[in-house]
């Protein structure tokens, strides 16, 4: 599996479910009937162009899941968006690993966790560009026991991480006093929070909007350390394509996104309608669906979307400041030896010229 899917895993139950759905292959699935008008908003012209780019697959990182830049895309198939725009979209939900399926070109688009997370991907190859961010604020975490009071008492201790260790946890952990060198890091991918109750690991990397979401739930006594709590910036959600779709079929890829950032609007606004489409979509397809979860991880991200936007410009609009400070920090910690140059690695004017000011042009 890619390192995302991991890196956004769900409540246990979740993830226990979505792996009996696993393949090697790739399964497209629908995301159910419209509910609204999906009549052409695009003149004939227009129409044509984005019809001869032929289907644009989404892969989700986590199948059905109530998170920026996933959630957005079941509701845009939904409600008619794409097809507003003349795209006829697949979603993919099973896949083993959505970053190859689309640096490959054989999907479209998919998300990464962060700005770094992206950067990682294209130093190791992979054939992707960000076009789209969600916020510009970090939704990382670590998450501890009852016993463990402050990140530096994690030196001699374990801490579990799923796959590739976030940067903004290393920075998180020498800001807070600790000696990585003297940290147990283990790859774990069990994905249980509970692991820091019953003392399996000391700590854990963790999404402050699903492993604290799940602790919170079970009102276990535990402490969540978060980025923002130490002052160090970053980012959550980016949309990737391919860099090759992107070059050949620009005005397609800004029609996918501007239909994707119209629903992701929608969602902000109607937050629990969004989440009971994504819930009737899952269920369609036979992958349980914990709806009060969901709403609360949808909750939360709605709420660090609303005030981590760039002041003065529109939801998801990127720029090359933003993703400085994670770049920095993949080469001060020597976690990449050489980081991709931001101009390669995102693409900052696609969305923002589907906006005028902070309105999001819809035909």
């Amino acid at each position: 599996m890619a390192r995302d899917p991991a890196r956004r895993s769900r409540i246990v139950a979740t993830v226990l479910a979505f792996a009996l759905t696993l393949v090697t292959g790739v399964t497209a699935v629908s995301a159910g009937a419209t509910t609204r008008s999906a009549r052409p908003l695009l003149s004939a012209a227009q129409c044509a162009t984005n019809r001869a780019v032929g289907p644009i697959t989404y892969a989700s990182p986590f199948g059905f899941d109530a998170s920026a830049g996933i959630l957005d895309v079941f509701v845009a198939q939904r409600l008619g968006y794409f097809a507003n725009l003349c795209l006829t979209v697949n979603v993919v939900t099973n896949a083993t690993d959505v970053n190859e399926l689309v640096s490959s070109g054989r999907a479209q688009f998919t998300n990464e966790g962060s700005a770094a997370d992206t950067l990682e991907a294209i130093a190791g190859g992979a054939n992707l560009v960000g076009v789209d961010t969600s916020g510009n604020t970090s939704d990382y975490a670590v998450v501890t026991g009852p016993s463990i009071t402050s990140l530096r008492q994690l030196d001699g201790h374990t801490l579990g991480y799923y796959n590739v260790l976030p940067v903004v946890i290393r920075e998180m952990l020498v800001r807070a006093g600790a000696t990585i060198s003297r940290v147990h890091l283990v790859a774990d991918t069990n994905y249980d929070p509970t692991q820091v109750l019953q003392g399996t690991v000391q700590g854990l990397q963790a999404y402050q909007s699903n492993q604290v979401i799940t602790l919170r739930a079970l009102h276990a006594r535990f402490h969540e350390f978060t980025p923002q709590q130490f002052a160090i910036p970053g980012t959550y959600n980016v949309m990737v394509t391919n860099v090759a779709f992107l070059h050949r079929h620009r005005a397609a890829a800004a029609d996918f996104m501007r239909a994707d950032l119209h629903a992701l609007h929608y969602c902000l606004a109607h937050p629990t309608a969004c989440v009971a489409i994504e819930g009737a979509d899952s269920r369609a397809a036979g992958v349980p669906f914990s709806t009060s979860h969901e709403n609360a991880v949808w909750s939360l991200e709605r709420r660090l979307t609303l005030a981590s936007t760039l002041a003065g410009r529109g939801v998801g609009v990127q720029t090359y400041a933003e993703w400085r400070p994670e770049a920095a920090a993949l080469r001060r910690f020597g976690v990449l030896a050489h980081v991709p140059a931001l101009a390669r690695a995102e693409d900052v004017s696609l969305v923002a010229g589907l906006y005028r000011g902070t309105t999001l042009v819809w035909p």
